[in-house]
């Protein structure tokens, strides 16, 4: 994990999902659902961490060619947070299997909403 990556300053700010239910709202939805999934997640770093950024602007910049890529750089380096792992890492993972990406994120958060529960 990198030196720069966010702090968690409020473990209330997340919430736990199952796992099993994305996926089937993932396949119903053509896959609409990640984009949602990716918005909340980001919401709830945005409260619950010292990270400085706007979860809707990040959102819409996935749609922004080249600039999708920065915006995917600086995502998965806030993911560091909550997963324990790289952000170059998670970064790759992003751009060749986004599901392990999606499983060790979501893992991350469970974990933090269930500790503070």
């Amino acid at each position: 994990m990198s030196g720069d990556s966010p702090q968690i300053t409020d473990e209330s700010a997340f919430q736990s999902r199952s796992l099993g239910k994305q996926v089937v709202l993932s396949i119903v939805t053509l896959s609409l659902y990640w984009l949602y999934w990716f918005h909340v997640t980001n919401k709830q770093l945005a409260a619950g961490t010292d990270a400085d950024f706007d979860p809707t602007m990040r959102t819409v910049g996935l749609f922004i060619p080249i600039y999708n890529l920065l915006v995917m750089w600086r995502t998965s380096h806030d993911y560091e947070t909550v997963t324990d792992k790289d952000g170059a890492l998670l970064f790759l993972l992003w751009l060749v299997f986004v599901p392990v990406l999606w499983y060790l994120v979501q893992s991350g958060i469970n974990d933090i909403a269930e500790s503070s529960a």
